[in-house]
């Protein structure tokens, strides 16, 4: 199943070791966030599945977390932006990168008006 991308936490760099947040919708109505670090040591990718009223909530200022063996992810509107955070559980690798909150809104917005083709 192909996504798409919604949305990307990150500053990519051509040349340099990059760490990203992104959020992919797909087709049957699902939602990943992925974390996708891009260093030295190859390609890592971390997957946080989510729902779209969570990310529908942080437009309103309700903070998003979750979970998985390695870490958790934090969503949360900060004034006028949204950062996101990953914290793992043990040893360095943490990442934090904010965006324009019209960026987030706009590709959330977007999420809904393609919802109503998911309802079956």
């Amino acid at each position: 199943m192909v996504g798409v991308l919604a949305v990307s936490f990150c500053d990519r760099g051509a040349g340099q070791e990059s760490v990203c947040l992104d959020l992919w919708s797909y087709p049957d109505g699902t939602y990943n966030l992925v974390l996708e670090n891009h260093g030295d040591e190859g390609k890592v990718e971390v997957s946080f599945p989510c729902a779209l009223y969570q990310l529908i909530a942080i437009k309103r200022g309700t903070m998003f977390v979750s979970q998985n063996d390695l870490g958790f992810v934090e969503i949360d509107r900060c004034e006028d932006k949204v950062c996101a955070q990953f914290i793992p559980f043990s040893g360095p690798g943490g990442f934090r990168y904010c965006i324009r909150f019209d960026e987030y809104r706009s590709a959330i917005e977007a999420l809904e008006d393609n919802v109503i083709g998911y309802v079956a």
